[in-house]
């Protein structure tokens, strides 16, 4: 498969998955948005290491959907895992570097038991 046909595939599932999630049916939103990220993750890996741009919002975006599915540790291992490399645009690079400290945030806040 193609990158747009992964992508197209992560838009389906996240749009599912907010409207779910509207619906407060959190358990199958939640396995919508990691399909989401599963299917990100596959455009990723069928993009051309020239299309900066692209894999900087395909990066940014699997990272946020594994946070969104509340899976914290594969959240960070992408952020990281792209951050390590020489491919990102700025903008991705902050938005990476952002979406690490709210994981952090959020798994500190989730350990105290603070809602």
């Amino acid at each position: 498969m193609s990158w747009l046909k992964h992508h197209t595939q992560s838009e389906a599932y996240a749009s599912q998955a907010e409207a779910l999630f509207r619906n407060r049916q959190f358990d199958r939103a939640t396995e919508l948005y990691r399909l989401a990220a599963d299917a990100e993750v596959k455009a990723l890996e069928n993009l051309d290491s020239s299309k900066i741009r692209t894999i900087g919002i395909t990066a940014v975006s699997a990272a946020s959907l594994y946070f969104k599915a509340r899976d914290f540790l594969q959240a960070r291992k992408t952020a990281h895992q792209w951050l390590s490399t020489d491919l990102l645009p700025t903008f991705a690079v902050e938005e990476l570097e952002d979406l690490v400290q709210v994981i952090r945030y959020e798994e500190s806040r989730i350990k105290s038991g603070i809602q």
